[in-house]
C-alpha cells in the first residue's frame, strides 16, 4: 500500500480521535518528573494522536532528529506514552538488562502477525523457546544448510536475461523464500507458505505500521480497504500454515529441518507443542527468513549500483577468490570485503528500523527514571547513523568495518541483529546465505539502473527499499586473479 491512501488512513484516525478522545490533549504538553530527571515531551504533538503524524511523514528524519537531545526522550502514539532512547550505550545497557522485556508499541504489533512466538515472546517463554530453536542455526547445521542455499541461489540467477528490466525485492523476496522453505520448514507444503509469505508481506507490512501507530484495535477493524486486504493477506498466511503442520503431524516431512525440531520438542513437563504453538514458530521463522534476508540482498544490489568503485571492488575479491566458480561456505569466510559491503548496508538501511521494550519493574536508564510498565522504544536507524561514532554516516563506506577501523564504539552502536539477551538466532544463517547470495550474483551479473529514480527507505512496519527495476548485464570472471584482494586494499 502506497503512503498517500496511509495518510488517508490517519486523518480518519485524527477525525476517530477527535470524536472519541478529546480529552487527550492533555498531554502533549510539558515534561514529566520521575526521578532522577525530567524525562521531556518531545515537541510537536497534537491532541489524540500525539506524534503520530510526524511520524508518518517521516518517521526515520524524526527519530534521527531526536538523537542530538536528551538520551531519553518521551512522545506519545495516539495516547499511548512511550520512552525513545538515543543513546549508544545507554541502549546497550537496555539491550542487556533482564528489567526490559519484550513488548512496546513494535512487538506488540509484531505478535499480530507472528503470535508469541520465538522473536516476540517474553523473556519466561524465551528460556523454554530458544534451546528447541537454537540447534537448527548452529553453526554445523548452517553448513549444511550452504549447499541448498548455493541451489536455490543458482536457480534463482539463472532466470535472469540480459538486458531484462529486474525487479531486484521481487526477485529477492521468492529467493530467500526458496532457502526457508528447503532447510527451515522442508515438506512441500512449507515452499508454498514461505510464497504465500513473501507475497503478503508487503501488505501485512504496511498494516502493522499502521497498527503500531495508531494502537486502537476498533479502528483496524473497519471495514476500510486497507483493513479489508491486511486481514486478506493474512487469512491466506494462515491457511498456509495450517496446511504446514498437519502435513507434518500426518509424518509427510523430510526430517533434520528446523521444524522437525520444533514439532518433536517437549516442555519440562513432557508436553509436545501444540498447534498454536508451532504456528507461532512457523510464521516467526518465515517472517524473519524471507524478509531480512530479501531486504538485506536488495538494498545491496541498489547501492552497489550508485557506488561502482565499491562493486568494482567486490570483483576484485570474488575474482580472486573464487576463480569463476561457484561460492561455497567454506569461501564465506575467505571474501571479508563481501561481508563488509554487507555490514555497511545493514548499518546504513536496517530492516528493523526499530525496536521496543516494557519495563518489568522501575529502573534508572543513562540517569533517567523509568517508571514499571513502561514501553521504550529505540532506533537501529538513527544510532547507526550517529556522527560522533559513525563518521560521515550518511556515507556507503564499507572500509569503516575493517578490523583496524572499527572500533567498540562502532560494533556496540550497531544493532541491526539486536542486542543482548535476545540477539538474532538466525544472524549466521542470514549472514551467510547474504554473502553467498552477493558472490553467487556479482561474480556472474553486473546490474545497473533503468530509471534515474533516486533509492530511497520505505518505512513500513519494517524498512524496505523503494527504486526502479535495475538491468542485469553478464560478467565473466577471468580464471585467476593474482594479487592482493579488495578488502586488504588501503
Amino acid at each position: 500500500m502506497e503512503s498517500e491512501e496511509t495518510v488517508l488512513f490517519l486523518l480518519r484516525a485524527v477525525r476517530w480521535a477527535v470524536v472519541v478522545r478529546r480529552a487527550a490533549g492533555a498531554g502533549i504538553g510539558g515534561s514529566v518528573a520521575v526521578g532522577v530527571q525530567q524525562v521531556q515531551l518531545v515537541a510537536g504533538g497534537v491532541p489524540g494522536l500525539g506524534h503520530v503524524a510526524r511520524l508518518v511523514r517521516d518517521p526515520l528524519g524524526f527519530l534521527t532528529s531526536q538523537r542530538g537531545g536528551p538520551p531519553v526522550v518521551r512522545m506519545q502514539l495516539a495516547g499511548r506514552s512511550v520512552y525513545l532512547v538515543n543513546d549508544a550505550e545507554a541502549v546497550h545497557q537496555l539491550l542487556v538488562s533482564s528489567v526490559f522485556d519484550k513488548g512496546g508499541p513494535f512487538m506488540d504489533t509484531a505478535r499480530v502477525l507472528v503470535g508469541n512466538g520465538v522473536i516476540t515472546c517474553s523473556d519466561a517463554d524465551h528460556r523454554r523457546q530458544q534451546p528447541v530453536m537454537r540447534p537448527a542455526f548452529h553453526r554445523d547445521q548452517v553448513t549444511r544448510y550452504a549447499p541448498v542455499m548455493g541451489e536455490c541461489i543458482a536457480q534463482a540467477v539463472g532466470g535472469w536475461r540480459e538486458g531484462e528490466r529486474l525487479d531486484v525485492e521481487t526477485s529477492m523476496y521468492a529467493l530467500a523464500a526458496r532457502v526457508v522453505g528447503r532447510t527451515l520448514i522442508a515438506a512441500p507444503d512449507g515452499r508454498t507458505a514461505a510464497d504465500t509469505m513473501a507475497v503478503a508481506l508487503p501488505v501485512l507490512l504496511e498494516g502493522m505500521f499502521r497498527q503500531m501507530l495508531v494502537p486502537w484495535p476498533l479502528l483496524h477493524r473497519l471495514p476500510l480497504p486497507a483493513n479489508r486486504r491486511f486481514h486478506q493477506a493474512q487469512a491466506r498466511l494462515e491457511s498456509a500454515v495450517r496446511h504446514v503442520i498437519a502435513q507434518y503431524r500426518a509424518g509427510q516431512a523430510p526430517g533434520g529441518d528446523l521444524l522437525s525440531l520444533v514439532m518433536a520438542a517437549v516442555d519440562d513437563d513432557g508436553r509436545p507443542l501444540d498447534d498454536t504453538e508451532v504456528r507461532d514458530q512457523i510464521l516467526s521463522v518465515l517472517a524473519a527468513g524471507v524478509e531480512t534476508t530479501a531486504s538485506l540482498l536488495a538494498w545491496t544490489l541498489h547501492a552497489l549500483a550508485d557506488h561502482p568503485d565499491v562493486e568494482s571492488r567486490l570483483w576484485t575479491e570474488l575474482d580472486h577468490e573464487l576463480t569463476g566458480r561457484t561460492p561455497t561456505y567454506a569461501d564465506v569466510a575467505r571474501l571479508p570485503y563481501t561481508r563488509q559491503i554487507l555490514t555497511e548496508v545493514l548499518r546504513l538501511w536496517p530492516p528493523t528500523w526499530m525496536l521496543s521494550r516494557s519495563t518489568l519493574e522501575q529502573t534508572v536508564l543513562a540517569g533517567f527514571t523509568i517508571p514499571a510498565g513502561a514501553d521504550v522504544i529505540i532506533s537501529p536507524y538513527a544510532l547507526q547513523r550517529d556522527p560522533a561514532v559513525f563518521p560521515d554516516p550518511d556515507d556507503f563506506d564499507p572500509d569503516r568495518w575493517l578490523p583496524e577501523r572499527s572500533t567498540p564504539a562502532q560494533r556496540q552502536a550497531f544493532t541491526a541483529f539486536g542486542g543482548g539477551r535476545r540477539k538474532c538466532l538466525g544472524e549466521h544463517y542470514g549472514m551467510t546465505e547474504a554473502v553467498l547470495a552477493l558472490a553467487t550474483i556479482s561474480s556472474r551479473w553486473q546490474l545497473r539502473k533503468a530509471t534515474a529514480s533516486p533509492l530511497r527507505p520505505l518505512p513500513r512496519f519494517l524498512l524496505t527499499p523503494k527504486a526502479g527495476p535495475l538491468i542485469p548485464t553478464r560478467r565473466t570472471p577471468p580464471a585467476a586473479m593474482p594479487g592482493p584482494v579488495a578488502g586488504q586494499e588501503r
